[in-house]
């Protein structure tokens, strides 16, 4: 990609835990200049991207080390370092002029995608949002996806960015803009992730075969989820990030049985090929007791894995009624089965905010 001076953008613990080392090592062997920025925290902020800018300024290239709270930083700072301004001027799609400079993806966790998607999503902590800062040519120059890397990803984080990766394969799987080939990805993303995630939680470190499905899936749903958008358990679990520091995946992974619920009878065709898709004997059934069998599946799932309730974060009935709001601003609402009210989404809060482990 002829990079000379490369910028690493990844987090304390990776460096911690000697992952970046890897990299630096790759690096330094081929004479390759980099500095690194290891302060990429869960929900990146708009100031994160601004001190990864000031870094990369006489760069050439980004690398992104980690999930995607390394790697849309990195994407977010290439784009700002060949067209100034703030970042919070590309809010949306196609609205930087200039190529962003050339992004390296490495992930580190089996969860967002980010390392195959168009987008770089950013906390605004000043306003409680996060935003989606997109482009045709925003994604990453080249994906180096690594089981290996998330061999030692503890049980928490293995769960939590398996159901962000499963979420985006079932938002996309059922969404109002998918089509034949989107359909086809995804449904081997969700065969993937639904057969290998509890393994990977429970025992990522011995077995290497639920670490490669669980990496193959993320990746896939990622290539997916980019043509078919998403739903409304993003539209939940945005702001719940942005307000409050919820991770991305915890988020997503309480919101989506809910949401399944809500949209069962808006697409049961699809949402019944999904109990399949996990294993489930579905003859003898009609399509909509296939259905509810596909959503009391994955809130089983969500039940055996280690996801904190969303009490941990200090979410309280009294903030049901600004979050709705918030939701109501997502752009992942176009392409949800079901179209949603702001009463809706304080009947999806309420019901989330009741799930205990």
């Amino acid at each position: 990609l002829g990079g000379k001076k490369v910028v690493v953008c990844t987090d304390e613990g990776l460096v911690k835990f000697g992952v970046a080392q890897k990299v630096i090592d790759s690096l330094s062997d081929a004479g390759i200049q980099y500095s690194i920025f290891d302060k990429c925290e869960a929900n990146p902020s708009v100031e994160t991207v601004e001190k990864v800018t000031a870094l990369a300024k006489e760069a050439d290239m980004l690398i992104g080390l980690g999930g995607g709270s390394s790697i849309d930083p990195a994407k977010a700072a290439a784009v700002m370092v060949t067209n100034g301004g703030n970042i919070r001027d590309y809010e949306g799609c196609d609205l930087f002029p200039n190529a962003p400079l050339p992004v390296i993806a490495i992930p580190t966790a089996a969860g967002t995608g980010a390392e195959v998607t168009c987008f770089a999503v950013v906390t605004d902590v000043e306003k409680e949002w996060k935003m989606a800062i997109g482009g045709s040519y925003n994604i990453a120059s080249l994906a180096i996806c690594d089981p290996e890397l998330t061999a030692s990803l503890p049980p928490l984080f293995t769960a939590a960015t398996g159901m962000d990766a499963l979420t985006h394969a079932i938002e996309g799987f059922i969404s109002r803009a998918s089509d034949p080939i989107s359909d086809a990805i995804l449904a081997k993303a969700i065969k993937l992730i639904a057969g290998s995630l509890q393994r990977a939680t429970f025992k990522g470190e011995f077995d290497k075969d639920a670490r490669y499905d669980m990496m193959m899936g993320s990746t896939m749903a990622g290539m997916g989820f980019i043509n078919t958008i998403l739903g409304i358990a993003h539209s939940m679990a945005h702001p719940l990030g942005a307000m409050f520091g919820v991770p991305h995946g915890v988020g997503n992974a309480i919101c989506l049985p809910v949401t399944m619920e809500f949209n069962l009878y808006s697409n049961p065709d699809k949402i019944a090929e999904i109990a399949g898709l996990f294993g489930k004997d579905t003859s003898g059934m009609d399509t909509i007791q296939a259905a509810k069998l596909a959503v009391d599946t994955v809130y089983e799932l969500l039940d055996s894995l280690p996801i904190p309730p969303l009490s941990d974060w200090n979410v309280t009935p009294d903030d049901i009624e600004k979050l709705s709001e918030e939701a109501m601003k997502g752009g992942d609402r176009s392409t949800n089965p079901r179209e949603t009210t702001v009463e809706d989404f304080e009947k999806l809060y309420q019901k989330a905010l009741t799930l205990k482990k």
